[in-house]
């Protein structure tokens, strides 16, 4: 025995403008149109961005983006002491030490295809 539909004369509405949803929408569509649905993604990035950066999720708000980076430049300058810092900190520190980054130079160039190069002239 199925169960009665009291849902049929329901008609879905936009959550941008309020009108009503048109039916050549998709089915689970929640905006009237492609512009509606437009702001809406640009109005909720701009709710994610307003508290965390939507790549990375540091701070993003410009007072905390220099607060930020004042907190960088400070733990650069002034790392803590070693008793502060917990067995994998202290095991980090040793092993940047021992590794520090190698210098970036220009990339080598790719070899060149088979047919692609052809020899120098000589002089016989």
């Amino acid at each position: 025995m199925a169960r009665e539909d009291n849902f049929s004369d329901v008609k879905p509405h936009c959550v941008m403008c309020g009108n009503e949803v048109p039916a050549d929408r998709p089915k689970t569509a929640i905006t009237c149109s492609d512009e509606c649905r437009d702001r809406r993604k640009k109005w909720r990035r701009s709710k994610q961005d307003a508290k965390e950066c939507r790549y990375c999720l540091r701070p993003s708000t410009p007072a905390e983006r220099s607060r930020y980076q004042r907190w960088r430049k400070f733990e650069a300058k002034n790392p803590p002491p070693d008793s502060e810092l917990s067995e994998h900190e202290l095991a980090e520190r040793e092993y940047r030490k021992a590794n520090p980054p190698k210098k970036r130079g220009p990339k080598p160039k790719a070899a060149p295809e088979p047919g692609d190069y052809e020899p120098p002239p000589t002089d016989d």
